[in-house]
């Protein structure tokens, strides 16, 4: 867009290892949460309602429970996958670094 300003969210920085950490942790908790929304959805019976709430306001709209079992088990993987390249790439720094 024109005219848009770049703000320090825009920029790609090199992430320091307390935030790293943080990062991880946050993922870490994510991953959590979202074992639990699956296994919520995987043990509720076939004909059980699901409502998923619309974000920023108390709007709630019907949807499809096996949808929304596959989303959120892809959801999960992409949590895990990339939680599994961060630890991966701390591993990475920690072996180039040590003598």
């Amino acid at each position: 867009m024109p005219g848009r300003e770049v703000r320090a969210d825009d920029r790609a920085a090199p992430v320091s290892a307390p935030t790293a950490i943080a990062h991880s942790e946050a993922l870490d908790s994510k991953i959590k949460l979202q074992n639990i929304i699956v296994d919520e959805l995987s043990n509720l019976k076939k004909n059980r309602k699901v409502y998923r709430q619309q974000q920023n306001s108390n709007i709630f709209f019907l949807e499809d429970r096996t949808d929304m079992l596959s989303e959120s088990k892809n959801k999960l993987d992409e949590l895990r996958k990339e939680y599994q390249a961060l630890e991966n790439s701390e591993t990475t720094k920690v072996k180039t670094q040590s003598p």
